[in-house]
């Protein structure tokens, strides 16, 4: 494939309005929607960190080390190739007050088909206001799988840059790829053994004192990780790397972002073994209630996608091996559009669970389907990874 320059220079009067008034939009930078940061030039680190950049809020971003000279590079590699449309650069919330001209001004974005290190060409060049942000539209689509964010120039700062939130605006080129998660995986929190069989995966951690269940889209797994036999409780989000050698992810507790998860590929054993065989009956018996993760609908829809399937059949199986098992199923969304939408779709959804199971041979008082909207959150739903963590189906036992 040949490369395409595309030039384009915006300010922050220029912004793309038509482009932001596109609905909906899928922000391809975000964690959730399988980008992984490749490589960055240098990181202050701390509650700055470069994952900061992905996560779909203004509220965490990344800084420069100190007394790194500009330029400085970030590199995005995306999970295919995408028809990128338009970028954008987010400053809001800099610590502007307390180190004057910190915000990035020139930032000059690349695009490459070929890989994180070769073949890139110059998409466009966004100026960005002072603790604000600014959108480039390109004129026609590019399609790229990394993209580079070059800082050229900050406000005047000699110490330190800062972005809250890069973006690019795009649609995917051809179907997702598949990924395997099978392996060992050297982390921020010690070694991680993962195991998958079809989208569902079972992991461990701390020596099997951490466990890990959910499912994988493309790239990207979503999962319950618990501790201290199911007492501490929370959600993470993880991307393997195109070459499958990475994970990329970020952690909640308490419905709170706790920080970054990740970790390559290594030759080191996790001294413990996934409780793969616990399956749903066993979850639901030690704790009462399991989240589903392989239950997905399309976007504003109550239809079950066919990838659903095999998690659908666990819950078929565990109602057919304990004919007095009881369940309510219950299902959750984010914070997008109204609380009376929420709640409505969240109903059907949990009805369209309920539905299939029925439809499978389950008598229908062994179910009851409630919606809960966004009233349960288990992640942040200022952030897009938060709210892809929050729609979800969750099956609890009935007395």
């Amino acid at each position: 494939m040949r490369s395409l320059t595309v030039a384009v220079v915006v300010s922050w009067s220029l912004v793309a309005a038509a482009a932001r008034a596109e609905q909906p939009r899928t922000n391809v930078l975000e964690l959730a929607n399988g980008a992984v940061i490749a490589s960055v030039s240098s990181s202050y680190g701390g509650g700055w960190q470069p994952f900061n950049l992905v996560d779909g809020s203004q509220a965490y971003g990344w800084c420069s080390a100190q007394g790194e000279l500009l330029p400085h590079s970030i590199v995005f590699e995306l999970p295919q190739s995408y028809a990128l449309a338009s970028f954008a650069v987010d400053t809001t919330k800099d610590q502007e007050s307390g180190y004057p001209g910190i915000s990035a001004k020139t930032v000059e974005v690349y695009g490459s088909t070929t890989s994180g290190s070769d073949g890139y060409s110059v998409l466009a060049t966004v100026r960005v206001p002072k603790g604000g942000r600014a959108e480039a539209a390109l004129p026609r689509s590019v399609v790229a799988r990394w993209l580079k964010f070059v800082v050229t120039e900050n406000w005047g700062n000699a110490e330190y840059t800062e972005i809250m939130e890069l973006e690019a605006y795009g649609t995917p080129s051809g179907p997702p790829p598949e990924a395997n998660v099978t392996g060992v995986y050297e982390t921020s929190y010690g070694a991680l053994r993962l195991e998958q069989d079809g989208r569902n995966v079972w992991g461990c951690y701390h020596e099997g004192d951490g466990q890990i269940a959910g499912s994988t889209t493309g790239r990207v797994l979503q999962a319950e990780w618990r501790e201290d036999q199911g007492k501490r409780t929370g959600a993470v989000v993880m991307v393997l790397s195109t070459a499958g050698d990475a994970l990329n992810g970020v952690w909640y507790e308490h419905g709170t972002l706790a920080g970054e998860w990740s970790g390559h590929r290594a030759e080191v054993e996790a001294g413990c073994t996934p409780a793969r065989g616990e399956g749903l009956a066993q979850r639901l018996a030690s704790q009462g209630r399991a989240v589903l993760r392989g239950i997905y609908f399309d976007s504003d829809s109550a239809t079950i996608k066919p990838e659903s399937q095999t998690t659908l059949e666990e819950v078929l199986a565990a109602l057919k091996a304990d004919p007095s098992l009881k369940l309510q199923v219950g299902g959750h969304t984010d914070s997008t559009n109204t609380d009376a939408y929420n709640l409505q779709l969240s109903q059907r959804r949990a009805e369209a669970v309920v539905k299939w199971l029925t439809d499978h041979g389950v008598a229908a008082e062994r179910l009851t389907a409630k919606g809960f909207g966004k009233s349960q959150p288990v992640a942040d739903n200022a952030t897009a990874t938060g709210r892809a963590l929050n729609r979800r189906v969750e099956v609890i036992v009935l007395k």
